[in-house]
């Protein structure tokens, strides 16, 4: 069994490298875009999956009044094993009216 070290990490990066300036604000379309393109890399998508992502994804990005996309963070930032990510989305979705704050992560792992 391998041990995992207690150390602050967050997807491909060190936690403590990540700040509110990692992050651009972004509209609907791109931020629609970004988890359409992660979705399909590989071919179509399922009829079934694609109702769910409407449903629980696009709707939300959709009706968000902020979005941000987490931005390309420097080579140092990357932890000790992060590289084995290739492909990996993260957004921030904020509904002021519905007074909530979603994290969507499209990762391949």
């Amino acid at each position: 069994m391998a041990l995992v070290q207690d150390w602050p990490r967050h997807g491909q990066w060190w936690l403590g490298r990540i700040t509110p300036d990692a992050y651009r604000a972004v509209d609907d379309a791109t931020a629609a875009d970004t988890i359409h393109s992660w979705a399909s890399q590989h071919g179509d998508v399922p009829e079934q999956l694609e109702s769910r992502l409407r449903q629980e994804i696009y709707t939300p990005i959709r009706t968000a009044t902020s979005r941000y996309v987490l931005g390309q963070l420097p080579e140092d930032a990357f932890h000790d094993y992060g590289p084995i990510h290739i492909d990996y989305h993260e957004l921030v979705l904020i509904d002021r009216s519905a007074a909530t704050l979603t994290l969507l992560v499209a990762a391949d792992d």
